[in-house]
């Protein structure tokens, strides 16, 4: 019977950085002749836009279910920013759920005698309270291998009482960017286990004189849902981020396009910004099959969406920062600060000034030459996760 791995994320929904990271990590489980099975909250979409198997988890309260499901499956991997509670006060203890469901069907065993779980690619944040780092950490210290995809995340989970943490990468820079230079003439080595579902990127010098946007309602505290709390939550920034675009374009003499890299939370922020701005923008609708080109058609990235950064660094391009997040602090700075970072707080207060980020989009393209370095330092620690999932087959062989 050949090797079943499952993937554990925030998977089936319309985040398209969640769907790149499950498209990579299938793609390297393929490239070893495993076969993966995504945990998701849509299965139906999850096996439309992938191609695998897919089996559905919405609830913890479904996770009698989930162990049926999963029975055979040999090991599970746990991937992504699934480690915060700065969404949800439920967030962990959802995603703990899955892992203590596979452990209670597992089949198989490392050689203690304990199911065989991962996490690569692992992103942690804040966690509030005491109960969620508690069952975090009861579940981090079963897992055979702890992979994470920067160096803050690794320190927040040994500051908790994890000591066994390597860093590692997000999985989504093994994806193919083809063409990530702006000399003429040159590409990237194709990489037979890299994902092609996301379409062929253009080098600096063909990219057209736009700047793509990214961005995302803020996070609220709060028991409300995560789609809930987002209808209204942006309201307060539009004017600010309108003014501040509107001084960015008019500068720059560029059109912005605006990417939602989760339309239905993005798309509604993005519409009403528009009708705020007296410039002319562009409103975009990227798929899994053709977002890093998408975002590769502009010369400057501006973004709020942690994946969308990672596009611009494999697409070689200028990237400002917009830090609503530690995550987005840590790939601002890991790679030789490759990017600008921007601190959000002052939209809450309304003192977000448009002069801010007009001076971060022209930093950002001063030390644009940095981009290649960091890509080339960030994706070689790939190399960690890749050692932590081949040792995790040793494991099930």
């Amino acid at each position: 019977m050949a090797l079943r791995i499952a993937l554990a994320g925030w998977y089936g929904s319309d985040n398209l950085g969640d769907e790149m990271i499950l498209s990579c990590m299938a793609a390297a489980l393929r490239a070893r002749g495993v076969e993966p099975i995504a945990v998701s909250i849509d299965p139906e979409r999850t096996v439309a836009v992938h191609g695998v198997e897919a089996v559905p988890h919405r609830s913890p309260l479904g996770s009698a279910a989930l162990r049926r499901s999963l029975r055979r499956s040999h090991a599970m991997v746990l991937s992504g920013g699934v480690v915060q509670s700065e969404t949800s006060p439920w967030n962990i203890w959802f995603h703990m759920s899955r892992l203590r469901a596979y452990r209670r069907s597992a089949p198989a065993t490392d050689g203690r005698g304990r199911a065989v779980v991962a996490a690569i690619g692992l992103g942690v944040g804040h966690v509030r309270g005491a109960g969620g780092r508690r069952i975090a950490v009861s579940e981090m210290r079963r897992a055979c291998h702890i992979v994470t995809r920067d160096a803050a995340s690794a320190r927040r989970l040994r500051g908790w009482g994890v000591p066994d943490v390597a860093i590692g990468a997000d999985p989504v820079l093994a994806a193919n960017a083809p063409l990530v230079s702006s000399r003429p003439g040159a590409t990237r080595p194709p990489d037979s286990r890299a994902p092609r579902l996301m379409g062929s990127a253009r080098s600096r010098s063909e990219s057209e004189d736009t700047i793509c946007v990214i961005l995302r309602p803020p996070n609220r505290r709060g028991i409300r849902t995560a789609a809930a709390k987002t209808r209204t939550s942006w309201q307060p920034w539009i004017g600010q981020l309108a003014r501040s675009l509107d001084a960015l374009a008019t500068r720059s003499g560029m059109t912005l396009r605006l990417l939602p890299f989760q339309p239905s939370q993005d798309t509604p922020m993005l519409v009403a910004l528009r009708q705020r701005m007296r410039t002319d923008t562009e409103l975009v609708a990227p798929s899994i099959d053709n977002v890093l080109a998408e975002v590769a058609r502009s010369r400057l990235v501006v973004t709020m969406r942690y994946h969308g950064a990672i596009a611009a660094l494999l697409n070689d391009q200028a990237a400002v920062l917009l830090d609503y997040s530690p995550k987005m602090r840590s790939l601002a700075a890991e790679g030789g600060g490759w990017a600008s970072l921007v601190d959000l707080a002052p939209l809450d207060t309304g003192d977000f000034e448009p002069r801010t980020l007009v001076g971060a989009a022209n930093g950002a393209q001063a030390k644009s030459h940095r981009t290649a370095e960091a890509r080339g330092l960030l994706g070689a620690r790939l190399k960690i996760n890749d050692a932590a999932l081949d040792d995790l087959l040793e494991l099930i062989r």
